[in-house]
């Protein structure tokens, strides 16, 4: 009787072992998923991934679930949680080993994701807005995910997938051939939810060479440009002009001039996620909008720390009337008052906003390191995320 009580107890835990594993594993289903789901729940948030790395959460180095031997290619974050790392190892006339793993946790830890491709020569990963990952693996073509990397769409690699698109600016001035090195009238351009490059509904009257666009959170776009000469117009490139529109383009409101004494100066404006707090901001020029005023009485006061800044390359608007804004002298922290070197961003090269709390640094070379900063007043509290191969 106790034998065959303890058989019937030994047969029930079996059971359900079995089914908490099934339940819990990180394994991908093998069952047939519809490849251009784009579910409103990230389903991939079931994969909790166990921590490995360090335990120090400003410096998260990771060894990853990749092929060995593999090289990182690039690290991206969607958001403060969601980032990706590409891994490959090309040897010429063979197909490339590639690995992809996720982090649903800032970089604590990392879950591989199976790729749809085998015989890749060439491997890239573009990260696009609202969680976009398109992965290129000529000859095959190009992979598109929307749900960070659970199911992948197939595209060709003549013409590029439209989604690429979504890994550039969404706001920016350039020319209407995006391969293009320059043109004589780079005029500003919005990229749609779904990858389309469209000009604005409508444009500032008058002549102008457009300098920058950007938007905060709610949507208002803000605009700068230099008047290109007439006779009632001042000289090129002393004067910028700024206006900002409420309604996606089509209507806009003069913000006001700022006044650079450099004649060639490309002033682009940086705004908070609140748009609150507006700067412009170019190599040897930055000015602030002064609190209080707006629309045609719009006061722009210089930061004059910035006119030993030769080269910028990306900037970020900080708490407390500051910017964080990355040079190739380095990565400074600018006010009214001065300007002041940020020590914990040696390595970083360029910045991109990831929401209102949050920035990504990104170091000059492609590798498997970027910084993650938690915004303070006028401060960074970065941590470094790291990840490598067996």
């Amino acid at each position: 009787m106790v034998r065959r009580r303890r058989r019937a107890l030994a047969v029930a835990l079996a059971a359900a072992l079995l089914a908490t594993l099934s339940a819990g594993s990180c394994a991908p289903s093998k069952s047939a998923e519809p490849e251009q789901a784009a579910p409103t729940d990230d389903v991939s948030y079931e994969d909790v991934p166990a921590p490995n790395g360090s335990e120090d959460p400003h410096d998260r180095q990771n060894v990853v679930p990749v092929p060995k031997g593999t090289s990182p290619r690039g690290v991206e974050f969607a958001d403060p949680n969601t980032g990706y790392a590409l891994f490959t190892s090309c040897v010429a006339g063979q197909p490339c080993q590639v690995g992809l793993v996720l982090t649903l946790d800032g970089g604590g830890s990392w879950v591989e994701r199976q790729l749809p491709f085998t015989d890749a020569l060439d491997v890239d990963m573009h990260l696009g807005r609202g969680n976009v990952l398109v992965i290129k693996a000529a000859p095959a073509g190009y992979f598109v995910s929307k749900d960070t990397g659970r199911t992948f769409d197939k595209r060709p690699l003549t013409p590029p997938p439209v989604e690429l698109n979504l890994a550039d600016p969404q706001y920016s001035v350039g020319c209407q051939d995006i391969a293009a090195s320059g043109c004589p009238d780079a005029q500003p351009w919005i990229i749609a939810a779904d990858g389309a490059r469209q000009p604005l509904p409508s444009r500032p009257a008058g002549s102008f060479k457009y300098l920058g666009l950007t938007a905060s959170a709610n949507g208002t776009l803000w605009l700068t440009a230099q008047p290109t000469g007439g006779a009632a117009t001042p000289a090129p490139g002393t004067t910028i002009n700024v206006w900002s529109s409420a309604d996606k383009g089509r209507t806009w409101q003069a913000q006001g001039t700022a006044h650079s004494t450099d004649q060639n100066v490309a002033v682009k404006p940086v705004v908070s996620p609140s748009g609150d707090d507006v700067w412009l901001v170019g190599a040897h020029f930055a000015a602030r909008r002064q609190p209080g005023t707006t629309g045609t009485n719009s006061s722009w006061q210089e930061a004059t720390g910035m006119r030993e800044v030769t080269e910028l390359f990306s900037a970020e608007v900080l708490p407390g009337g500051a910017v964080l804004i990355a040079s190739s002298q380095g990565v400074w922290v600018l006010d009214q008052q001065q300007r002041t070197r940020d020590q914990g961003a040696r390595q970083i090269f360029r910045l991109r906003r990831l929401d209102e709390t949050t920035i990504l640094g990104y170091p000059a070379q492609q590798s498997g390191e970027v910084w993650l900063c938690t915004v303070k007043t006028k401060s960074c509290d970065w941590s470094h995320v790291a990840v490598s191969s067996r």
